[in-house]
């Protein structure tokens, strides 16, 4: 069955005290028709006796004398969780309206929200929540622009729609939720666009008849599954019951006499227009490219998140080194602020001033000549990809479409589709044909089967294209001497060593780059991911002049890269890596890691790679999977990610200081504890409570 409305629960109402119809501003009122007001007040009285019957809470507005239309409240204006958003009315008789209840608002705790003088928006009785989308109708009373006017305000998909008769002036009165697929729809009192807009946003809609609309019959109160209607027609009984909901006909004739039935008489105030679950919302309206933890962080700083629940995590996967700095480092943020107040962009048709400064200081940290910009990691190994291929053909004379890049076995270089002709992933390639030729894969850490391609493959081969550490693979280390003897053989072979550096370099390793480790110097190193501080997409390549003269103008660019405001945070990044600080933390925190793990010892482990802060942990078969072991983590108050069914990896930042990698390590401990407790059956009777994170993040 599908989800219940999250809203309709809570109403405000207020009594027909001085209900009258003394004035006439939409067709269905008629000043010679006269009130019952007894009788009206002894409707009202049943609605609210319904109301509540049904599970529904009912605030009480006071009456206001001079105020006749007081009492229907759905006009009063909008409420977004604890925010206030007063109705601004078309017709003079309503307008002290919506400031008396912005008063009972106020004095209630709500934070009140003003639309702009110029428009018209008749409060929920035209905008109402459906399955995470705001509907919003114009023209016969609210304007257009006042939805223009109120997505500045509230976070949540705004669907304007057109009404398009008179005599059914409010959305209320023509659209009624029923729950997260279904609702009631007078479909012939919106335009054609807008019809079409309603029919694909509603799954499941009832289509109301004539009979049924002038009926008000989509005018209801919808409290979990039961409907509070002015009338059902056995068709539409039978509808709403085959759905699961139960209709419960209330009399509210007095009312119709002023254009207003039960919808119109209440106003919810459990309504949260910010989607309520921003991680369902992605999962609802983003393609499924990522299964991510059910998490949804809210805000961050240092080695710290918090979630949308209030719980507080410590970040030790860091975005897959991206945040290798922490969440919002001041210095970082510092730059960003100074660079946003200036200049953001002028795309490399133009000169800015910070292209320059960023290009030689990163020069300078890679001890390079010259730099490329680009945006996204797999950008700058595309970047790569085809500077070595034209450096095959201008500099080593290597023929036309001749050229061989080796690659290794488990790579994961990023997923454009030249990348993924050259994976073994079968999920990246599967359905992403045909692909893209020129590349050989040897096995990782094998020089010798590196040897055995370059000889194979004669002068074709124009490079060797090689991740130091295989992150994605699960933080899988070369053999010790690999990297030095591919480094002699790519040079005996004359060929280029492209060393992809955009998860180990940057300190992740406790060294600034992890061929630091081996004492190699590659010709080409590929950056990203901490480039940009965790704050924009920053990348590049960085190389010598007989690598990277072979670009010329027209030959390679991207309307972003180099951009004024990366290239400012990047400065920033290399002005810390400068230091020093971020790699030796990094190889300090991680030599204690790597102890406290060994001690531990822990049977619920196959293996434990480590170099730095970045941490591959190989969980055994029967004590669970790397993904259960990360959702126990995540309830422990610890972000990691798993990879390749049994892998956990640990990244956290390079900031994180001693006291938080004791505890990030207690708690990793702890859980495997639990996890071998289960495969074993030897559940412990008690755990030992472990400490609370520290407070300095």
């Amino acid at each position: 069955m599908p989800a219940e409305l999250t809203w309709g629960r809570r109403l405000l109402m207020c009594p027909p005290t001085h209900f009258d119809v003394s004035y006439a501003i939409n067709p269905w009122m008629d000043i010679a028709v006269p009130v019952d007001r007894a009788r009206a007040r002894r409707q009202w009285d049943a609605l609210v006796a319904t109301l509540r019957a049904a599970g529904a809470q009912i605030e009480i507005l006071p009456p206001q004398r001079g105020l006749p239309d007081l009492v229907f409240t759905a006009n009063l204006g909008l409420v977004d969780g604890e925010t206030f958003i007063p109705a601004r009315m078309r017709h003079a008789e309503r307008r002290a309206e919506p400031a008396l209840a912005e008063h009972w608002f106020a004095a209630h705790g709500y934070a009140i929200r003003r639309l702009g003088d110029d428009v018209v928006q008749e409060g929920a009785g035209d905008a109402l929540p459906f399955d995470g989308t705001l509907v919003g109708a114009y023209r016969t009373r609210s304007s257009a622009s006042s939805y223009v006017d109120l997505a500045r305000i509230v976070d949540a998909r705004i669907l304007p729609v057109e009404l398009s008769d008179e005599r059914f002036y409010h959305l209320d009165i023509a659209f009624c939720p029923l729950d997260s697929h279904s609702a009631l729809v007078a479909l012939d009192k919106f335009d054609e666009d807008s019809r079409r807009r309603l029919l694909a946003l509603v799954a499941d809609p009832i289509v109301l008849t004539a009979e049924e609309v002038e009926a008000f019959g989509a005018n209801a109160v919808v409290v979990g599954r039961t409907v509070v209607m002015a009338a059902c027609s056995p068709r539409l009984d039978k509808a709403l019951r085959a759905r699961g909901f139960e209709p419960v006909v209330v009399e509210v004739s007095e009312f119709l006499k002023a254009g207003g039935g039960p919808r119109c008489l209440t106003l919810a105030l459990d309504v949260r227009l910010a989607a309520q679950d921003a991680g369902a919302l992605a999962a609802r309206y983003t393609a499924h490219n990522y299964h991510p933890l059910p998490v949804t962080v809210t805000h961050a700083e240092g080695a710290w998140v918090h979630d949308d629940r209030g719980r507080r995590h410590l970040d030790a996967l860091s975005a897959y080194s991206a945040l290798n700095f922490g969440h919002r480092h001041p210095r970082l943020v510092a730059a960003a602020h100074e660079q946003l107040e200036r200049v953001t962009l002028t795309s490399r048709a133009f000169a800015n001033d910070q292209l320059g400064p960023f290009a030689r200081d990163l020069a300078a940290l890679t001890g390079k000549e010259r730099i490329l910009p680009m945006n996204t990691g797999a950008e700058a190994v595309e970047t790569a990809i085809k500077a070595a291929r034209k450096w095959g053909r201008d500099v080593k004379g290597v023929a036309p479409e001749r050229a061989t890049i080796i690659v290794c076995d488990g790579n994961f270089h990023g997923r454009t589709t030249t990348i993924v002709s050259f994976s073994d992933d079968l999920l990246a390639r599967d359905g992403f044909g045909p692909f893209t030729p020129g590349f050989v894969r040897v096995p990782f850490g094998d020089a010798a089967a590196l040897e055995a391609a370059l000889r194979e493959r004669g002068d074709d081969v124009v490079a060797f294209l090689v991740e130091p550490i295989q992150g994605e693979a699960g933080v899988i280390l070369p053999p010790d001497g690999y990297l030095r003897a591919v480094r002699r053989l790519t040079r005996e072979h004359d060929v280029l060593l492209i060393a992809d550096e955009i998860q180990s370099g940057l300190g992740r390793t406790g060294r600034t780059f992890a061929c630091d480790h081996d004492n190699v110097v590659p010709d080409l190193y590929v950056l990203g991911k901490a480039l940009g501080g965790g704050i924009v997409a920053l990348s590049a390549i960085a190389g010598d002049d007989a690598v990277l003269d072979v670009f010329t103008p027209g030959t390679h660019g991207s309307t972003f890269g180099g951009n004024p405001l990366a290239c400012a945070v990047g400065r920033a990044v290399l002005e810390l890596l400068a230091t020093g600080e971020p790699q030796a933390n990094a190889a300090r925190l991680g030599a204690r890691l790597r102890s406290g793990l060994d001690a531990a010892a822990s049977p619920a482990l196959r293996a434990i790679r480590s170099r730095g802060l970045w941490f591959g942990l190989d969980v055994r078969a029967h004590h669970g999977s790397a993904r259960a072991i990360c959702e126990r983590l995540l309830a422990a108050g610890v972000l990691a990610k798993d990879t390749h069914e049994q892998t956990v990896r640990l990244a956290p930042p390079l900031t994180i200081t001693a006291a938080e990698a004791d505890w990030l390590l207690e708690r990793l401990l702890g859980v495997l504890a639990d996890a071998d407790a289960d495969a074993t059956g030897r559940r412990l009777s008690a755990t030992t409570p472990l400490p609370n994170p520290p407070l300095a993040a």
